[in-house]
């Protein structure tokens, strides 16, 4: 049985983080894109010397690592500087993905989760998509209270980026997420293994 590879996405507040988890219940293979650039971005990784040169030791920390708070008040305000950084991180990601993909054993099935799936071009060349889905009212609750933002904060958060619909829209396969148990999401991502599973042993 070759391995199988999914890609996992969804809205802020909307449980991606929770799929994870779940998933990692089931005996999948979970990758998080954020922890590969965490990685790369750490004391020692591959894009901490090009990122200094790119924006200045000012955004190296004196421990070796990209000062990710001052780098990301920067791009966050400036296109053309968040365009540089993904130019130098994103290959070196796309990189580690592949070798992390390439790395799974047979009968296994890996999951790789990126929040902006779509809108980076993570979603090609895997067997589908998943997308986490909660209502806006959901995200914007849970934005308040574990995030501390006020509701025209959240609101401002979901206007700057790809609606959560739009990604579900998109997606293969859905996970509906509005109850906060845990359980009941781990009930979906347990059905959703079994019919991957199911489906492949009958080809």
């Amino acid at each position: 049985m070759v391995p199988l590879a999914f890609a996992l996405t969804g809205g802020i507040a909307c449980g991606k983080s929770m799929a994870e988890q779940a998933f990692r219940a089931c005996g999948c293979r979970v990758l998080d894109v954020d922890e590969t650039v965490r990685a790369l971005e750490s004391p020692g990784g591959r894009a901490v010397a090009p990122i200094a040169a790119a924006f200045g030791e000012t955004m190296v920390t004196p421990e070796g690592a990209v000062d990710r708070k001052a780098l990301g008040a920067l791009v966050f305000a400036d296109a053309a500087a968040r365009a540089r950084l993904e130019g130098i991180v994103l290959p070196m990601a796309r990189e580690e993905t592949a070798a992390w993909r390439a790395a799974a054993r047979p009968g296994e099935i890996s999951i790789f989760s990126a929040a902006t799936l779509f809108e980076q071009g993570w979603d090609r060349g895997w067997d589908g998509t998943v997308c986490v889905l909660a209502s806006r009212e959901t995200q914007i609750r849970r934005m308040m209270e574990a995030r501390g933002m006020t509701r025209a904060e959240a609101e401002a958060r979901l206007a700057a980026q790809l609606p959560a619909e739009e990604k579900a829209r998109r997606a293969t396969w859905i996970l509906q997420n509005d109850t906060d148990d845990p359980a009941a999401l781990q009930a979906q991502v347990d059905a959703l293994v079994a019919q991957w599973k199911t489906a492949f042993e009958r080809q």
